[in-house]
């Protein structure tokens, strides 16, 4: 059995479409996958083993890329087509079944997904190979808890102020001496941010993962206590890796990509994303200042995420 998966170009919703592409691995267990993808996102599948191949697409001028997937498409008999972009590919290819997912507006994503599939949806994966997961072993120690610390984001607007960061390491290191932190994100990030989020606080508390790819990420977030961040693939990334996740709302929609997973929490701004929508965003300034640090620290807390 083959069959095609159609992927979204973005990490965050090609890691929501996983509990999909589980469902229907477990149900066809002979089934070969192939994915056609961007080039950020392919690597969450390098580890799948129902995998046979991964189309790279990147975006040409005037939709020119669909052109290079029809082509590496056209010819073969598929048994089943998932479209996670709604597009037109599947009226071009043989098959004997198609799914064509269209997003909504409204209504998490996760809910969206298992409505128009009719089954749960919520059971997120992604593989990890027995090499990242010695290298995670190895860097981390069972004598501490490790919360995993994603300050970046594709977009300004999103992006909770990088002192407030360093100020909340800061102050749960004043009450827990049993936490480290394993800091997340592309090496753009890395130059961005890691100074700024580091700053005052022993090195010895901080896990540089900056850099690292998807797949090795996710085998050190499998063995970390908890997720903080800002909305983004990585925080999807914790849900997958089954994490527990404070994520970080302001311009962005928490109803749709809030996490779906029980215990994990949204802070969102005083303005609401309706607000957000009534206005014209700057994408070159923050929209995130009044998150305060006592807000995510209460949240800790309460739920004694330190202990």
């Amino acid at each position: 059995m083959k069959i095609l998966v159609i992927s979204s170009n973005l990490i965050g919703d090609t890691i929501l479409s996983t509990g999909v592409i589980k469902y229907f691995s477990n149900k066809y267990p002979e089934a070969k996958f192939t994915f056609v993808i961007g080039p950020s996102a392919k690597s969450i599948f390098k580890n799948f083993k129902s995998m046979e191949t991964i189309i790279t697409v990147s975006k040409r001028k005037y939709n020119m890329h669909w052109l290079d997937i029809i082509s590496n498409c056209y010819g073969k008999k598929w048994d089943i087509i998932i479209d996670f972009r709604s597009s037109l590919l599947s009226y071009f290819l043989k098959h004997k079944k198609k799914f064509i997912f269209k997003k909504k507006s409204t209504l998490n994503h996760i809910q969206q997904l298992s409505d128009y599939f009719g089954f749960d949806c919520s059971d997120l994966f992604i593989e990890t190979n027995k090499e990242e997961e010695e290298i995670a072993t190895k860097d981390l120690s069972n004598n501490f808890k490790y919360f995993v610390i994603f300050p970046g984001g594709n977009w300004q607007p999103k992006i909770w102020s990088i002192k407030k960061y360093n100020l909340l390491l800061i102050k749960i290191l004043s009450q827990n001496i049993n936490i480290k932190f394993i800091l997340v994100g592309s090496t753009l990030e890395e130059k961005l941010y890691f100074n700024e989020i580091t700053k005052n606080i022993d090195g010895n508390k901080i896990i540089n993962l900056f850099g690292a790819s998807l797949t090795q990420t996710a085998a050190y977030m499998k063995k970390s206590k908890l997720f903080i961040g800002n909305d983004s693939g990585l925080s999807h990334m914790a849900s997958a890796t089954k994490l527990k996740s404070i994520v970080l709302f302001g311009p962005t929609n928490d109803e749709i990509y809030g996490p779906f997973m029980k215990d994990s929490h949204v802070i969102r701004t005083n303005e609401s994303y309706d607000y957000f929508k009534s206005i014209n965003i700057d994408k070159t300034i923050s929209y995130m200042d009044s998150i305060s640090v006592e807000k995510i620290y209460n949240i800790l807390q309460k739920n004694n995420y330190c202990e």
